[in-house]
């Protein structure tokens, strides 16, 4: 799977850097992501979207310009680090 998922972003124009970086933490999604992760690789037109935490993935995408996987692991973060996570979203990233 960690092959795969390296091949499509290179494929959807990642660098070989950012490939290698979003691959290994998109290999640790958690529950409904991870079946999110695998439908937008089988079709780069499926983007189901999720809420969590006053955030959704779409929102994510249109209000910080992140491509699906990004929102996902931002999503991710905010499920696992929700505290953390939120602060972060509401300062920006420096």
């Amino acid at each position: 799977m960690k092959e795969k998922i390296y091949l499509i972003l290179k494929e959807r124009g990642y660098s070989e850097y950012s490939a290698k970086l979003a691959t290994t933490d998109l290999m640790r999604l958690s529950g409904p992501l991870d079946k999110m992760l695998r439908a937008w690789l089988d079709n780069e037109r499926e983007q189901p979207d999720y809420s969590y935490g006053g955030y959704s993935i779409r929102r994510l995408q249109h209000e910080r310009g992140m491509k699906y996987p990004a929102a996902l692991l931002t999503m991710d973060w905010l499920m696992k680090e929700p505290e953390k996570a939120k602060r972060s979203l509401t300062k920006g990233i420096k």
